[in-house]
Parts: C-alpha cells; sequence; structure tokens
C-alpha cells in the first residue's frame, strides 16, 4: 500500500513507503499490535545496561545495585507493560528473560539458580502478573475518580443495584470477537478488576489497595 501526497515540503507525487513499525513515546508499536518489536527493544536495551552494571557489582553496596536496577530495568519493563496484555508467551518470555537476570545479578545468584524464591525473596512480580497490577491500579484509580478522563469514559460501572457485581464495584466487560480487541484498555480494564475478590476491590486506600494485590497476585505464582 502506497499514499500519495502533496504538500510545499515534498514533491508532488511523490511515493511514501509504509512502516512496518512506528516508535511513538518510546514504545514499537507494529501493525499487527503484536509488541514483539517492543519487547525486542525493551530486551536489548536493558540487556545492554546489565552487561554494564556487572562489572561494578562487588564494588558498590545492596541499596544502590537496587537503585540502579530499578531505574534502568524494572522502570523499563514497567512503562508499557498495560499495552502488553494477551501478549504471546514469546513475547512476555524476552521480558521474563530480562526481569530473571536483574534478579539474579541483584541477589548474586548462578546463572542456572531457578528465579522464583528470588523473585519471592524480592517480592517482585512475574511479568503477566505486573500488567495485571497496573490494569487493576488503573481501574482503581477509575473507581475513585482519580483517573484521567480519557480513561474513565471508557469504562461503564455496573448500575443494576439487583446484581452482586454493582454492590462489588465491578465494571462491564464488553464483548468482542477478535482476539486484538481483547488488548483494548476499555475490554482487558474491567476483565482484570472484576476478577479481584471483593475484599481488594472495596479498598479506598491507595496504598492498601497495591499492597494487597500485590500479595494477591504473589500467591497466585506460587
Amino acid at each position: 500500500m502506497t499514499v500519495r501526497i502533496c504538500c510545499n515540503t515534498v514533491e508532488k507525487n511523490s511515493m511514501l513507503q509504509p512502516s512496518a513499525v512506528v516508535r511513538n513515546l518510546g514504545v514499537y508499536v507494529d501493525e499487527q499490535l503484536s509488541m514483539d518489536d517492543n519487547a525486542r527493544h525493551c530486551a536489548k536495551t536493558c540487556f545492554y545496561h546489565l552487561r554494564r552494571i556487572r562489572p561494578v557489582r562487588r564494588h558498590i553496596d545492596y541499596d544502590t545495585l537496587y537503585t540502579l536496577i530499578r531505574a534502568l530495568i524494572l522502570s523499563r519493563l514497567d512503562y508499557y507493560n498495560s499495552l502488553l496484555v494477551c501478549s504471546s508467551q514469546s513475547t512476555l518470555r524476552s521480558l521474563q528473560r530480562v526481569q530473571d537476570a536483574a534478579a539474579r545479578l541483584l541477589c548474586d545468584a548462578p546463572p542456572r539458580l531457578h528465579v522464583s524464591p528470588l523473585r519471592q525473596r524480592l517480592h517482585w512480580l512475574p511479568m503477566s502478573s505486573r500488567i495485571q497490577f497496573k490494569l487493576c491500579t488503573l481501574m482503581f484509580n477509575i473507581q475513585h475518580g482519580t483517573a484521567p478522563q480519557y480513561l474513565a469514559e471508557l469504562c461503564d460501572r455496573c448500575d443494576d443495584t439487583r446484581l452482586h457485581s454493582a454492590t462489588w464495584g465491578n465494571f462491564v466487560v464488553r464483548r468482542t470477537r477478535l482476539r486484538v480487541t481483547d488488548k483494548a484498555f476499555m475490554v482487558a480494564g474491567p476483565r482484570a478488576w472484576n476478577a479481584l475478590p471483593a475484599d481488594i476491590k472495596l479498598n479506598d486506600s491507595r496504598l492498601t489497595f497495591r499492597r494487597k494485590l500485590t500479595t494477591y497476585l504473589l500467591k497466585l505464582n506460587c
């Protein structure tokens, strides 16, 4: 597919070739919305920083090392992770390998050591759960009126008081026919929120909600 445009800065009848991947706010979006390219770029950048940190590992204290990993690795893994909902297992595995390498480096563990106990010790959620954590946190903001208006307008509350879903603070999950539309926040957000236990959803304190949500997701991965 080609596009013909005419403007002052481009010759008349110039041919613009479509791009299979575009970058917006640091996120690489491919034409299939698979997020594979974005995961590859993120993993490549994170492993580059891990290789730079490793030589100085024994010359800095634990708190400094943790700060470096949070700033250079975890922040990149969490920056766009709500866009990774319904992504393929291969996409998530590439990012999970980054987190596992960061956990081993932080704990000074051998490369072949099973990483699940390390994540438990660090209180880190695996990548799939970090995505659910982000979605549920955004839904908490919508529930309490602190989310941006453009997000709040995407989600409808269950208003029928005859249903338990209304008293539990649930949202309407819109029906979809295509897997790609399951990635939309208006679908993925309410679905993740509604799956939470009522005692977590009905918290008014953001701090308490986040703590209970983390504990709940960690137990699911035990």
